[in-house]
């Protein structure tokens, strides 16, 4: 199998036709029972935001059924299929947006982020923030080496206020579209922004899910295992091609192999959750 090498450790192996085609039959076929198996972790690029009267803010209010003037793909009705996914150099955000999802809704996830940067090199850690556009609980947590989410290996589990809003929006063809978050990304030199499944949880088995309005959670790296499941992940290349889950550079960027830089850690579990919930916070 032949590989290139992008920077900062990332191993690109271009699979051959054949495996290629296997995934997409896989994929496709499961299209006809629609529903969260089929959701993408997508990532869409847009430049440093500036606030302004038109557009005041990153997110919208998910907990009203307007859409108010905001920074997000939904805003603009952008299907995943039209993200951009390769970056300039400089500042900018990302959006995380769950696409793809099943007509029950959107109420919480759990993934991870990955880069290679370090101080003045790559994507600088001490530059890369998140802003949730969630309105519910954020359980981040960390690789045991940079801290906690969004450092490098982080992973974070988030939810939408179920009762208020749980997210339904459907933009295009491409099924209901959950605005989780945006990163705000300083890039010095060539990196990849990447979502990976959560490592960082108890009993170290890698998680990337999401749970409906109902409260049931689909796991996909349990429903797909880890040879498909890179595919539903998205990636941002600053000074690179990226990747998009919802189509285009498949073909090329059809396998994501997790770096060095990328290390398993500390543990944390849905109880936590259940006892913030509890106790009132």
């Amino acid at each position: 199998m032949n590989q290139r090498v992008f920077g900062c450790g990332w191993r690109t192996p271009v699979l051959r036709l054949l495996p290629q085609v296997i995934i997409g039959i896989v994929l496709s076929a499961a299209a006809a029972e629609a529903g969260m198996q089929l959701a993408r972790f997508a990532l869409d690029y847009k430049p440093k935001f500036v606030a302004s009267k038109s557009i005041p803010s990153l997110c919208d209010n998910p907990a009203t059924v307007t859409e108010e003037p905001n920074y997000s793909p939904n805003y603009t009705n952008t299907p995943c299929t039209n993200y951009t996914v390769t970056a300039p150099l400089g500042a900018g955000q990302v959006y995380l947006v769950i696409a793809k999802a099943g007509t029950e809704g959107v109420a919480a996830a759990s993934f991870g982020i990955s880069y290679c940067g370090s101080k003045g090199a790559g994507i600088d850690p001490e530059f890369v923030t998140w802003t949730p556009c969630a309105d519910g609980l954020q359980f981040p947590n960390n690789d045991g080496v940079h801290g906690n989410f969004p450092q490098p290996g982080g992973g974070m589990r988030i939810t939408w206020n179920n009762s208020t809003s749980c997210q339904t929006e459907v933009i295009g063809h491409d099924g209901v579209h959950a605005v989780v978050g945006v990163f705000y990304v300083y890039a010095y030199s060539r990196d990849f922004l990447q979502i990976t499944p959560n490592n960082n949880l108890q009993g170290g088995v890698p998680e990337l899910a999401v749970a409906n309005c109902a409260g049931v959670t689909t796991d996909l790296y349990q429903v797909w295992g880890p040879a498909i499941v890179v595919q539903l992940m998205g990636r941002v290349g600053f000074n690179a091609f990226g990747y998009s889950p919802c189509g285009g550079y498949a073909a090329e960027i059809s396998t994501l192999v997790m770096s060095p830089c990328d290390t398993p850690v500390r543990p944390t579990s849905w109880g936590r959750m259940k006892s913030m919930y509890e106790g009132g916070h």
